[in-house]
């Protein structure tokens, strides 16, 4: 598996002794998906369609020797959507320990650095509403350009403790919702944005882990009634397996404040949660369902200006894994937003190669 995560969430380790010269490795990951989704009871002035499908690619690619790494990701969308969600380039200071600097998924949070753009390896369909991409409809942003330094150490007999820390400036704040920080093209606005997380496996190489992340983000709004928006994010996350039972979940704690302009002043803060629960009931079959929740969700300002952010949501599937690794998922799912509740039921068949 690639750099920097495998399945576990845990850095791929280096075999052999650090000081003696490694010969170059190239790795390379192609994920492929496509997604049907029927909602009944969509509410009015919501803007979410009664039928929607997409088809994505995504394609990773790593580099390392004995002293550098590099990585890149490539993510596509049949409606045209296009991005380098992370290019990176990194120095090995220790046997564990790695400086990088490029554009990164922000370690605010659990899901999207464990599972980043390949649909396959996650169970379900739809990640939880809080950890949703900032460029597809996010309240955190989940990219940032900058530099990080991440490793682990020795905790105990078996156990390690890896931390993530990192400094940059991430995307603004329009109308239309979170952007993206671009590597090339047209300038945006930005700035600051500081992460650090923790997460500690009890065994090392295992799939228990238990995580704490602390955030600050400065964002910048573009022709809104504010300037800015100060953001603090805390939270915890925890993912535990007991033989064929797996359970995820994370809690999050958001400050929201606005600065400048006719809105200067106003504040708000709220949490969100979920809990997800896998049996793997054989090697083929894996049903799963999840629940998410919100507090103070509903008196934030700032979330006015997210009017798909999903505040509740409860959510039952199946995944049939077969063939080369393909898998194919079925899932329903009743979500509540600003304007109401609605039911969804979604289709998607994922793989990645080789």
């Amino acid at each position: 598996m690639l750099y920097p995560r495998d399945d576990s969430g845990n850095s791929i380790r280096f075999s052999g002794r650090w000081a003696a010269a490694e010969e170059p490795r190239r790795d390379y990951l192609v994920f492929l998906d496509a997604a049907a989704l029927h909602r009944h009871g969509s509410p009015v002035g919501s803007e979410l369609k009664r039928h929607e499908g997409e088809v994505k690619a995504t394609f990773l690619y790593s580099w390392q020797n004995d002293r550098y790494r590099f990585f890149a990701e490539a993510h596509a969308a049949d409606e045209g959507e296009a991005e380098l969600a992370r290019l990176q380039w990194g120095w090995r200071l220790a046997p564990q320990t790695t400086a990088w600097i490029g554009r990164f998924h922000n370690p605010q949070g659990y899901w999207n650095t464990q599972y980043h753009h390949g649909a396959y390896l996650q169970t379900p369909i739809r990640r939880p509403g809080i950890e949703e991409f900032d460029d597809d409809g996010g309240v955190l942003p989940s990219h940032f350009i900058g530099a990080q330094l991440d490793g682990a150490r020795s905790v105990g007999l078996d156990g390690s403790l890896r931390y993530e820390a990192g400094l940059g400036v991430s995307g603004a704040l329009d109308k239309e919702g979170l952007e993206s920080p671009l590597l090339v093209g047209p300038r945006r606005p930005a700035k600051s944005t500081a992460s650090l997380r923790l997460t500690y496996n009890p065994q090392e190489g295992g799939l228990d882990s238990f995580g704490l992340f602390l955030g600050q983000n400065r964002i910048p709004a573009k022709e809104l009634d504010f300037r800015e928006v100060r953001q603090t994010v805390a939270g915890v996350s925890a993912n535990k397996v007991e033989d064929n039972l797996r359970f995820i979940g994370a809690v999050f704690f958001l400050r929201n404040e606005m600065e400048g302009g006719a809105m200067s002043g106003a504040a708000g803060g709220f949490a969100s949660a979920y809990l997800q629960a896998e049996y793997q009931w054989n090697a083929l079959w894996t049903p799963y369902a999840r629940s998410e929740g919100s507090r103070g969700a509903d008196d934030d300002p700032y979330l006015t200006l997210f009017p798909r952010f999903v505040k509740s949501r409860g959510l039952v599937g199946l995944r049939r894994d077969f063939g080369q690794k393909q898998a194919l998922k079925l899932e329903f799912a009743r979500s509540r937003i600003e304007a109401g509740r609605y039911n969804e039921l979604g289709m998607q068949w994922s793989m990645v190669f080789p």
